[in-house]
């Protein structure tokens, strides 16, 4: 092997080493996109089953300020039945019709206040029976979404163990590749992924970078394709390599009977 097909071999490997780390570079960008992805679907599952959780807290607030409503008019009831009593016992001791009017005027008022406190407690009671009610459906809907959340967040929690895993063994291969590639070369295809959103690698398609589009000189994609030497592309910096299209199977034409 003479020195120029030896510089050309050399090239060839070591644009297939660069190839080979933007395709573990792609993966691992991949892995921690997906890692990146998960705190925050577990979070938004979460919100959802607190939003499920705050409704039912809700009702139970609402279900004890009636309690507190019904006890308060209770005791209002049995405050007006004592003043009821009391009146009543000036009966006995009246002297004028004007003195024995005005009690009877007095017991009625608190008659209509009685009724009108009860009539109060019974809307509120009907009200707490009514809402006591919808506890029950309220409490399994939400121990139903609470055991569908714990099954996604075990799912989530093990892919995220599971891509980490990943993550670690793909960094490690990242390692042995980049071994095999001239330091210089390796430092300048960092420096590239850097800068382009992490594609340091791409392919042409005649004299096209498939990067930015751009045309380059024809000598360039020729030695592209040919392997002879590592280019970069002149407008983006992007190393170059050339994938060469999958061969269509040819049609067979169908037997025609003569």
């Amino acid at each position: 092997m003479n020195e120029a097909d030896e510089k050309r071999e050399k090239e060839q490997a070591q644009l297939k080493y660069l190839m080979g780390l933007q395709q573990k570079d792609n993966e691992i960008n991949d892995l921690k996109k997906s890692l990146e992805i998960v705190p925050g679907q577990i979070a938004s599952a979460q919100k959802e089953l607190e939003g499920k959780r705050g409704k039912l807290n809700a009702l139970q607030e609402e279900i004890d300020s009636l309690k507190k409503r019904r006890s308060q008019l209770e005791q209002d009831a049995k405050a007006e039945a004592d003043h009821m009593a009391k009146t009543k016992t000036k009966l006995p001791t009246v002297k004028t019709n004007k003195e024995y009017t005005a009690i009877l005027v007095e017991t009625d008022a608190i008659k209509a206040k009685i009724t009108e406190i009860e009539d109060k407690e019974l809307e509120v009671m009907e009200l707490l029976d009514a809402k006591d009610q919808e506890i029950p459906g309220l409490e399994a809907e939400f121990k139903g979404e609470e055991g569908q959340f714990n099954q996604y967040k075990q799912k989530k929690d093990a892919e995220q163990a599971r891509s980490q895993k990943e993550l670690g063994e793909a960094e490690a291969q990242r390692a042995t590749l980049a071994k095999d590639i001239d330091p210089k070369l390796a430092s300048q295809y960092d420096r590239v992924r850097k800068a382009r959103d992490n594609v340091a690698v791409v392919s042409i398609k005649g004299e096209t970078c498939q990067g930015c589009h751009q045309n380059m000189q024809p000598q360039v994609a020729l030695e592209v394709r040919t392997g002879v030497k590592v280019h970069q592309c002149q407008s983006c910096d992007r190393f170059l390599c050339f994938i060469p299209e999958p061969e269509s199977e040819p049609q067979t034409e169908s037997a025609v009977p003569k």
